[in-house]
């Protein structure tokens, strides 16, 4: 009796689990491919128009997953050198975060319309190509000028 359901279990098992690895995503890799091209377009375009000195921008982790059949999370991390700072250094920025993006009915049954529903940045980290010194003044206090 023991040899039947362990043949029974062992059927039932490998019918669950090719089911699964046979069926269909909710959504499709090529659904996730055009979100990231398109995030990736979307952070060089915001960075171009909130910071037109940057220069050398790199996205360098971008990857979505889906949350449900409607609802696909993206995290990214993009870094860029920032002009100069006061002491005439580079800058390299990083920033890392992550986007909600909700799919909505579109007019096109062909195409999906994502739509961007949250941006949160969780880290923005500076390095600078040289260490910059500081050194303490001997008297914090402004020297008034005095009146002859």
């Amino acid at each position: 009796m023991n040899k039947l359901w362990s043949i029974l279990f062992f059927a039932v098992a490998l019918i669950v689990s090719w089911n699964m690895m046979n069926s269909s995503p909710a959504i499709g890799s090529e659904t996730h491919s055009g979100i990231q091209m398109e995030m990736a377009k979307l952070i060089m375009q915001t960075l171009a128009a909130k910071k037109p000195d940057a220069k050398n921008l790199r996205v360098t982790r971008l990857w979505t997953e889906a949350l449900d059949e409607n609802k696909v999370r993206a995290v990214f991390a993009y870094s860029f050198q920032e002009g100069t700072s006061t002491a005439g250094e580079n800058v390299e920025q990083t920033i890392e975060g992550e986007a909600i993006l909700h799919r909505e009915p579109s007019d096109d049954q062909r195409q999906d319309r994502w739509v961007l529903q949250q941006v949160h940045t969780t880290n923005n980290q500076m390095n600078f190509s040289e260490g910059t010194v500081v050194t303490p003044t001997e008297s914090p206090e402004a020297t008034a000028p005095t009146a002859q």
